[in-house]
C-alpha cells in the first residue's frame, strides 16, 4: 500500500513523540528523587503512541482511545503477532490516569520496581512496532526513500 508524504510524516511524528516519552521515562529513573508515578505514566503514553503509529501506518483512522488493550485489539486485526503483548498493555493500562493528577493514586505507592517494569513493557511495545513498520528514511534532500532502494517510496501525487 502506497503512503502519501503526509501519512509518512504523521506516523513519524507519532513515533517521535512515543520515543520522547520513553526517553524521559528512562532519564527519570536516574534522578535522586525519581518520580516513579510520572515514569509509569510516560511509559503508558509511549506505548499508546507507538500502537497508534502502527495503526495509522496500516490505514486506521485516529480515535481518542487511551486503553492499550483496545488499541492492541485493533493492532491484532492487522498483525496477529500483537496478541503476544497483552500482558504489557494490561500492566501499562494501570497508569492511563494514575499519576496524572493528585489524588488519582498515592504516588508513594508506585515503586522503582513498578517503574522499571513499565519501562520494560513500553520497550517491548516499541520493539514490535518499529519492527513491523517499514518506515522510509529521508535522504539529504529531504526526499523520502526506503533504504536499499533507489527510487522514492510510492508517494501518492
Amino acid at each position: 500500500m502506497k503512503k502519501s508524504a503526509e501519512e509518512i510524516i504523521l506516523v513519524k511524528d507519532w513515533l517521535r513523540f512515543a520515543e520522547e516519552n520513553l526517553l524521559f521515562a528512562h532519564s527519570g529513573m536516574g534522578e535522586e528523587f525519581a518520580p516513579y508515578h510520572t515514569i509509569c505514566f510516560l511509559c503508558q503514553g509511549s506505548a499508546e503512541k507507538y500502537l497508534k503509529g502502527f495503526l495509522i501506518w496500516n490505514g486506521w483512522k485516529l480515535r481518542k482511545i487511551h486503553d492499550l488493550l483496545d488499541l492492541l485489539t485493533h493492532c491484532i486485526g492487522f498483525d496477529p503477532e500483537f496478541e503476544n503483548y497483552k500482558e504489557e498493555c494490561l500492566l501499562l493500562n494501570e497508569y492511563i490516569t494514575e499519576g496524572r493528577y493528585p489524588g488519582d493514586l498515592p504516588f508513594e505507592s508506585v515503586t522503582q520496581k513498578d517503574a522499571a517494569a513499565a519501562i520494560e513493557a513500553a520497550m517491548k511495545i516499541e520493539e514490535i512496532v518499529l519492527r513491523k513498520i517499514d518506515l522510509p528514511s529521508e535522504d539529504e534532500s529531504g526526499q523520502l526513500s526506503v533504504e536499499g532502494k533507489d527510487a522514492p517510496v510510492g508517494l501518492d501525487e
